[in-house]
């Protein structure tokens, strides 16, 4: 824990950051990250029903960004963060990377897609990583963090009351932990078949009308799982919308928003 005295103005307006207080804090600067689509949905999904909800945290920044953002925003919610913080789970035959070939042989990504996933492969090699889910990530396994570490993130930025994170089994415990009656927004960011496949019944049957599911993998130069889970999702699903947002930063970014049927 962080003695009291050396913490200085550490609640600090996301407005009036300087740009380097982000990489300090490794919290995202809204409008530059990656995830700068995810933060305008932020903001466009004010006035929909019920709080945001992130699936896989991390190491938190994305989740105490949110936080920060909404506090700005003086908005009435709250952001609920989940994760294993136990790295990744086992993977499925969805989550191989020859599915990548299989689906642009159906015609479900792009050429060029696919060329990004081969280039990408090539380059994983040079950097001296194996090309397994769990090594071909940027993060690699995604192991290095705790609950113990965000948590107090969260409490050393005063942002207690307005974001929460829990430490849950998400294929197995999801149903029980969310207890909101309403989401508003979701940020979907757990690479796998699996979880995607389990959860998106889940958080879709919270979502309010108009509120989306933003999907981090489902233009993945890494993971062709959480692609098949959507389209999977989405064929059996009614009121499931499949979106395009603005591209951003050289991909295709997606989520789903949840219409009335047939609209």
């Amino acid at each position: 824990m962080i003695p009291d005295d050396t913490l200085v103005n550490m609640r600090l307006s996301i407005d009036q950051m300087e740009h380097w207080e982000f990489g300090a804090l490794g919290i995202h600067n809204p409008g530059q990250s990656t995830l700068a689509p995810y933060f305008e949905l932020v903001k466009e999904t004010e006035n929909i029903p019920g709080d945001v909800l992130e699936l896989g945290v991390l190491r938190g920044a994305s989740l105490i960004t949110t936080g920060l953002l909404l506090e700005s925003m003086n908005s009435a919610r709250k952001v609920l963060g989940l994760d294993t913080f136990a790295g990744f789970p086992g993977f499925s035959e969805e989550d191989e990377l020859s599915q990548f070939d299989r689906l642009a042989e159906k015609s479900l990504i792009s050429q060029n897609h696919l060329d990004k996933v081969k280039r990408n492969q090539s380059l994983v090699r040079i950097r001296g990583s194996s090309l397994t889910p769990g090594a071909i990530s940027n993060s690699a396994n995604f192991s290095d963090t705790s609950f113990n570490l965000v948590e107090e993130k969260i409490r050393n930025l005063g942002l207690d009351k307005r974001v929460n994170v829990k430490q849950v089994d998400i294929s197995v415990e999801l149903q029980t932990v969310v207890h909101a009656n309403f989401l508003s927004l979701v940020l979907m960011d757990v690479d796998l078949y699996l979880p995607y496949a389990k959860a998106l019944p889940v958080l879709f049957e919270l979502l309010s009308i108009g509120g989306f599911i933003y999907l981090d993998e489902y233009y993945s130069l890494k993971f062709p799982g959480p692609r098949l889970a959507v389209n999977r999702f989405i064929e059996s699903t009614q009121g499931a919308k499949l979106e395009r947002l603005e591209d951003w930063l050289d991909f295709e970014r997606w989520a789903i928003r949840k219409v009335v049927p047939n609209e």
